[in-house]
C-alpha cells in the first residue's frame, strides 16, 4: 500500500523517518533492550522499570536531535522520530520482560498486534481520511504503537513483583543494565547502521527515489528474516537457563537448523519471482535484481540472529558488538571505497558482503564459546 500510495519518493521519506525512529530505540536499548533478559534473571521486573522508562524518555530527546544535527534524517521528522521512537522503546522494554519470563506466546502476540494494527491504521488513514502521504503514515504508525503499548502494559499487569529466576547476586539492577546494555546495544547500534546506512548513502547519491526503492528491497529481506526473528527470543531464553555448554550448544544448533530449513525456501522464492511481478505488486521497478544480490546476505542474516541471541543469553554481548562492527566496516569499505554506491544494486552487494562477514564472525565465536 505504501509503495502504491507514496511512490518511490514517499517511500524514501518514510524510510528516513523509520531510520530516525530506530536511532531513538537504539539509544534506548542501552538500558531497555537486550540486557533486560539477562538482568531480569536476578532481579524483579519492578527493579528495572524506573530506570528503563527514564532512559527511554532521555533517548527520545537526545537521539532524535543528534540524528537531525548529523544529517542522518531530515529535520522535518525531528518530533515524529522522537515521539514514535519513545513509544517503540517502551514496547521493546516490555517485550524483553515478557521474553525473560518465558512468555514467548504473549511476546509474539505483541508483534502481531503491532503489525496488524498498523495495517488497519494505514487503511483508515489512506482510504477513509484520504491522507495517503508520508505524514499520514506517521499518524498511522502512532496509532499502531499506542495500541501495542496498551497491550504490552496489560500483558505485564500484575507481574512487576515476580521473583528472580536465579539466586540474586546482590548487584544493583541499574548498574547491571548499563554494563550489559552498553555491550549489547553497541552491537545493535552498529547493526542498525549496517542495515540502514545504505538509505542515507543512496539519498545522498540519487535522492529519495533511490532510498525508496532500497527500502522496499530491505523490507523484503526483513520478511525473509521473520522466521529467524521469531525463533531468536526462544534461543536467548533457553540458553540463559541452560546448565552447561553442551546443553546450550545443542539448543542453538537445533534452532539454527530449523531457521535454515524455513529460511531457504523464502530466499529461493524471493529470487525466482520476476521483476514484472514485483512491479505489479509494488508499482515500483528495480526490486528483483537487488533481492537476488542479497540472497547470501539473507541466509547469513538469519543465522546471525540465532547466534547473536545465543551469545546474549550467556552475557557475551561484546562479541555481538564486535561482529556488528566488522559488518559495518565491510559495508563502508565495499559501499564507499570499492564501488562506490551509486545504485540500488551497489547497495545490495555491499549489504550482502557485510551480512556474510558478520555471520562468519559470530559462528567462530559461537564455536569457541567456553563459558
Amino acid at each position: 500500500m505504501n509503495t502504491h500510495y507514496l511512490g518511490s519518493e514517499g517511500m524514501g521519506r518514510v524510510a528516513l523517518l523509520q531510520f530516525g525512529l530506530l536511532l531513538v530505540t537504539g539509544m534506548a536499548g542501552f538500558v531497555a533492550a537486550g540486557a533486560v533478559v539477562y538482568v531480569r534473571r536476578s532481579h524483579r521486573p519492578k527493579d528495572l522499570r524506573g530506570v528503563a522508562y527514564l532512559w527511554c524518555v532521555f533517548s527520545s530527546i537526545v537521539a532524535a536531535s543528534i540524528g537531525v544535527k548529523t544529517g542522518v534524517f531530515p529535520e522535518e521528522w525531528l518530533f515524529a522520530a522522537g515521539g514514535l521512537g519513545l513509544l517503540q522503546s517502551i514496547v521493546v522494554f516490555h517485550s524483553q520482560l515478557l521474553i525473560a519470563s518465558g512468555r514467548i506466546k504473549e511476546n509474539n502476540y505483541l508483534q502481531i498486534i503491532q503489525t496488524s494494527t498498523l495495517l488497519l491504521a494505514v487503511l483508515v488513514t489512506y482510504l477513509l481520511v484520504d491522507l495517503g502521504t508520508p505524514e499520514g503514515f506517521a499518524w498511522a504508525l502512532l496509532g499502531a504503537l499506542a495500541a501495542t503499548l496498551l497491550y504490552s502494559t496489560m500483558a505485564l499487569w500484575g507481574s512487576w513483583d515476580e521473583s528472580p529466576t536465579v539466586e540474586p547476586d546482590g548487584g544493583n539492577a541499574r548498574k547491571l543494565l548499563f554494563i550489559h546494555g552498553s555491550q549489547a546495544q553497541t552491537g545493535s547500534i552498529l547493526q542498525l547502521f549496517t542495515n540502514r546506512a545504505n538509505l542515507s548513502l543512496l539519498f545522498q547519491a540519487v535522492g529519495n527515489a533511490g532510498a525508496g526503492v532500497y527500502s522496499v528491497v530491505y523490507y523484503g529481506v526483513e520478511a525473509v528474516w521473520s522466521i529467524s526473528r521469531a525463533i531468536a527470543p526462544m534461543v536467548n531464553n533457553e540458553v540463559a537457563k541452560a546448565s552447561g555448554k553442551t546443553e546450550r550448544m545443542a539448543i542453538t544448533s537445533g534452532y539454527m537448523n530449523k531457521t535454515i530449513l524455513f529460511t531457504l525456501p523464502l530466499v529461493l522464492l524471493a529470487c525466482v519471482v520476476p521483476e514484472s511481478v514485483y512491479a505489479w505488486i509494488f508499482g515500483i521497478e528495480g526490486v528483483a535484481a537487488p533481492l537476488k544480490l542479497l540472497a547470501p546476505g539473507m541466509i547469513a542474516g538469519a543465522i546471525s540472529s540465532i547466534l547473536a541471541h545465543h551469545l546474549s543469553g550467556v552475557g557475551l554481548h561484546k562479541w555481538n558488538a564486535i561482529t556488528s562492527g566488522i559488518g559495518l566496516s565491510v559495508l563502508i569499505t565495499v559501499g564507499v571505497y570499492l564501488l562506490p554506491i551509486s545504485s540500488v544494486e551497489d547497495a545490495a552487494i555491499a549489504a550482502s558482503c557485510a551480512y556474510v562477514a558478520q555471520a562468519t564472525g559470530l559462528f567462530i565465536v559461537w564455536r569457541l564459546e567456553k563459558i
